[in-house]
Formats: structure tokens, C-alpha cells, sequence
């Protein structure tokens, strides 16, 4: 063959067609959903899990509190476990009112609108006043107890939005 003709054999380059808008294989793309979806899992139950653990701590308190006075029955003690374990958890689950700062009825107003009841202020939760600070105050421990479970059962949902490390 002589070189006319074997350029006249040559044929022009064509180029490619448009690639196709699917470029990976379904397997593929369904393993990248699947990662993504379970990493996007894993995060949301970790997270809740964190936001859950500031309840579980508050409520194992108040639970290590109640058992401390069925073993000893100090009712003194437990007034006082009881009032800093009241503003404790105040202080978590509203920080932007500051009840760090609240006294006497001012206090007992807060802790009756986050329970929506009027049970300190006008009901047994009175001593949580200032009559707590009493050597002698007297109350019934165990509905002291109940109001601090029913006050904490009332503020559950702003301790799940709190976050904590």
C-alpha cells in the first residue's frame, strides 16, 4: 500500500457523546445514601442521648437525695439537700431568668410558674422560702420529696432542650 492510499484509510476523530447525567452505578449511589443517612442517624441519637443525659443526672440526684433521708431521716438535711438541688436545676433549665439571684417569695413565684401550680407559694413548698434555713423548720418530707419529682416532671422539656458537655 502506498502512503495516498493509506491516508485515505484514516478516518477523522470523532468525539465522545455527552456523558450520561448518571455516572455512578446504582449500587454505588445507594451506598453514598446509605452512609449519609446513617451518619445523619447516629448524630440525631447522639445528641438526643446528650440532652437526655442532663435529666438522667437530675433525676439520679433527687433520687440519691430522697434515699440519703430514708437511711438517716435528718429532716434538716434534707430541707437543705432539697433547696439547693431546687435551684440547682433551676439555674439549668432557665438560665435566662437568672434564679440564682431569687430569695424568700420572688423564689417560690418562680418555682410556681415553671410548675404551674401554686404549691410553693401558697401550698407546702412555703419552707423552700426562707424557712428552710430554720434549725427547726417542720414539714412532711415526703411530700416535699413528691413536689420536687412533680416540679421536675414540670420542667422536663427545658432540661431535653439544654445541652450540656
Amino acid at each position: 500500500m502506498t502512503r495516498d492510499e493509506l491516508l485515505l484509510e484514516l478516518k477523522d476523530i470523532r468525539s465522545p457523546g455527552e456523558p450520561e447525567w448518571w455516572l455512578l452505578a446504582p449500587a454505588q449511589l445507594l451506598l453514598i445514601i446509605l452512609a449519609v443517612s446513617g451518619c445523619g442517624l447516629l448524630l440525631f441519637w447522639l445528641r438526643r442521648r446528650r440532652r437526655r443525659r442532663l435529666l438522667r443526672l437530675v433525676a439520679s440526684e433527687l433520687r440519691g437525695i430522697s434515699t440519703s433521708f430514708a437511711e438517716h431521716g435528718d429532716t434538716q438535711h434534707l430541707s437543705l439537700q432539697l433547696a439547693r438541688w431546687l435551684k440547682q436545676v433551676a439555674i439549668l433549665a432557665f438560665p435566662e431568668r437568672q434564679p440564682q439571684g431569687l430569695t424568700g417569695f420572688a423564689w417560690l413565684v418562680f418555682l410556681d410558674e415553671t410548675l404551674g401550680d401554686d404549691r410553693f407559694s401558697a401550698g407546702h413548698g412555703k419552707i423552700f422560702g426562707n424557712t428552710v434555713y430554720r434549725r427547726q423548720a417542720e414539714f412532711e418530707a415526703n411530700r416535699m420529696i413528691e413536689l420536687c419529682e412533680t416540679w421536675l416532671q414540670a420542667v422536663k422539656p427545658r432540661l431535653l432542650r439544654q445541652e450540656i458537655n
